[in-house]
């Protein structure tokens, strides 16, 4: 087995496995907050603790404050990691998700292994980031497109109190 694929997609699905095994639970049980919360706080927990500490382990553990080298291919996996993440934040602004936003979530990121798997290797580069263009174009369509809301979520973001924030309608 190929250490890439390895730690790329068989290590963080085994790690984030109890998360969305929970999160099912939640979903079966009809509790949907419950369900999506626990995905967004593992996908928080991830950027942050995981990608935001390791060039800063690089840096201690060299004695250098040089960042964390990086490979074109790691780049490219970031970029389309934090392009998936974007059209994910896009699709739940709204503090819901639609089937359809759903099945466009799951249907592209399969296309990736179809893609990936009928492309030549030497376009696998140029595929990824086509997939990340394609998810950050279709993020944008749907912040375009709910921009009201949006504009909404911000304010009551900014101006809103915790007190009336918290209190049930």
């Amino acid at each position: 087995m190929s250490e890439f694929l390895l730690v790329q997609w068989l290590a963080p699905l085994a790690s984030e496995a109890p998360e969305l095994l929970v999160a099912g639970l939640y979903a079966w049980r009809l509790n949907t907050n419950a369900g999506l919360g626990t995905l967004v706080s593992s996908k928080v927990n991830q950027w942050t603790l995981l990608v935001g500490t390791l060039p800063i382990v690089f840096a201690l553990a060299s004695g250098t404050l040089q960042g964390l080298p990086v490979e074109t291919r790691q780049r490219e996996e970031l970029l389309l990691t934090a392009a998936q993440s974007v059209f994910a934040v896009a699709t739940l602004a709204s503090l819901s998700i639609s089937l359809r936003e759903a099945g466009l979530l799951l249907t592209l990121f399969f296309a990736q292994f179809v893609i990936g798997a009928l492309v030549p290797t030497d376009w696998h580069g140029s595929e990824r980031i086509a997939v990340s263009v394609i998810y950050l174009v279709l993020a944008t369509w749907i912040m375009a497109r709910q921009h009201r809301h949006l504009l909404a979520l911000v304010r009551d973001g900014f101006r809103t109190s915790h007190q009336v924030l918290r209190s049930p309608d």
